[in-house]
């Protein structure tokens, strides 16, 4: 889609742009200008047109488009259950590696001493918590 505004002159042009920004009433300050350098003289311009002919106003056009929201990134809509077998398969890494006493006191956290004694709605947090010590689950 095209859009086309025509100004009468550049403070029309000028006020629109302050209401397009939000600034009404307002001025918009130009930015700090470099160094002031040396600039080429101005050439004249002449006009092929008969003096009798108006000449038209300029005529600006501008794309507008929508801004694109970032796509959310997916997240899975199932949780995973987890059986004790699952979890024991996990914990066993970590005692090879000397880890048997960080997972007795990740035991004693969820109040039981051995794993079969975990209720099965805290397995998903046993999972977590078993990941925090390394284990791949």
């Amino acid at each position: 889609m095209i859009i086309t505004v025509e100004f009468k002159d550049f403070n029309e042009m000028l006020a629109f742009s302050e209401q397009l920004l939000g600034r009404t009433g307002e001025s918009l300050k130009p930015a700090a200008q470099p160094e002031k350098m040396e600039q080429p003289a101005a050439t004249p311009v002449t006009s092929s047109l008969p003096a009798s002919q108006p000449t038209a106003a300029p005529t600006v056009q501008s794309a507008v488009t929508s801004p694109v929201a970032p796509k959310a990134p997916a997240v899975p809509t199932t949780v995973k259950e987890y059986t004790v077998d699952d979890l024991a398969k996990a914990a066993i890494p970590l005692m090879d590696a000397g880890g048997q006493q960080a997972l007795v006191n990740l035991l004693s956290q969820f109040g039981v001493a051995t794993l079969p004694q975990l209720p099965k709605e805290q397995y998903g947090a046993f999972a977590t918590a078993l990941r925090g010590l390394g284990a791949k689950i």
